[in-house]
C-alpha cells in the first residue's frame, strides 16, 4: 500500500558532492597504500606497477586536500559554515547524547535522549575527528612527499607513523560511520542521496534544528508517495 511521506530538506547538492568525493577519495587512498603494509595487496603492484600506484596515491592526495577547501569556498553559506558553527557549539545536551547514545549501537532506544541540533553530539565528534585527521594527513603526507631535501630526515621519519595512525583511525571511523548510517539509522543515509530526510526521523534525531526552522518559517518540506 502506498502512502504519502513528508521529507525535510537538509543538505544542499554541493555539500553532498563534497561528502562523496571525500569518502571515495579516502578509500582509494587507503587502498593504494595497502601494499606498503601487507603482502596480501601486492597484487596491486603487479596490476598497476609500484610507480603508477604511487602516482595515483599522490594525485588522490591532492584531491583529498583540495576538496574541503573548494567546498568551503563554494558551499560556505549552504553547508560548510553550518558544519563549522555546529561543531564549535557543543553544549550539555550533546554530552547527554553521547552518554546515552551507545544503547543505539545495540539496537535499543535510549530513554530521555535530549533534543539535538542540525548535527547530533556523535556527528559533531565525528566531524571534529575527521578535521583533525585531515590536518594530520596533510602535514604528514606533504612532508613525506615534498619534504626531501627541505625538511630534516628526523622529522620526516616521525611523519611515517603519524600518517599511518591517521589512516588507521580514519578507516575505523569510516567503518563506524557506515554502520551507523546504514545499520542503525538508515533514514539518515537518504540525506546524503538527495539532501532530504524523513520528517519523522528529523524530529526524532534533530528536534532542536527542526523547531528552530519552524519558528523562523524556513522549514522546507517535500511530499513523496512511497510503498
Amino acid at each position: 500500500m502506498s502512502k504519502n511521506v513528508t521529507y525535510i530538506k537538509r543538505h544542499k547538492k554541493g555539500f553532498i558532492y563534497f561528502h562523496w568525493i571525500n569518502a571515495v577519495t579516502f578509500f582509494l587512498l587507503f587502498l593504494t597504500a595497502m601494499p606498503l603494509y601487507t603482502n596480501k595487496f601486492l597484487f596491486l603492484y603487479e596490476a598497476f606497477g609500484a610507480e603508477t600506484l604511487q602516482t595515483m596515491h599522490h594525485m588522490l592526495g591532492v584531491i583529498f586536500i583540495l576538496n574541503p577547501i573548494v567546498a568551503l569556498l563554494i558551499t560556505a553559506r549552504s553547508g560548510i559554515m553550518t558544519l563549522i558553527r555546529e561543531v564549535l557549539h557543543f553544549d550539555k545536551d550533546d554530552v547527554k547524547f553521547l552518554v546515552k547514545f551507545p544503547a543505539e549501537l545495540i539496537g535499543k532506544e535510549p530513554e530521555g535522549m535530549p533534543k539535538q541540533g542540525f548535527y547530533n553530539g556523535g556527528e559533531r565528534m565525528n566531524i571534529l575527528l575527521q578535521a583533525l585527521l585531515w590536518l594530520g594527513f596533510v602535514v604528514s603526507g606533504l612532508t613525506l612527499w615534498l619534504g626531501a631535501g627541505h625538511i630534516s630526515p628526523a622529522i620526516r621519519t616521525w611523519m611515517i607513523p603519524l600518517h599511518s595512525i591517521c589512516a588507521g583511525l580514519g578507516f575505523a571511523a569510516a567503518i563506524g560511520h557506515i554502520y551507523l548510517a546504514i545499520g542503525v539509522n538508515p533514514d539518515s543515509f537518504q540525506g546524503m542521496r538527495d539532501g532530504t530526510v524523513k520528517e519523522s526521523y528529523a524530529k526524532h534525531h534533530h528536534a532542536k534544528w527542526v523547531e528552530g526552522l519552524e519558528k523562523e518559517g524556513k522549514l522546507e518540506t517535500v511530499e513523496r508517495t512511497v510503498k
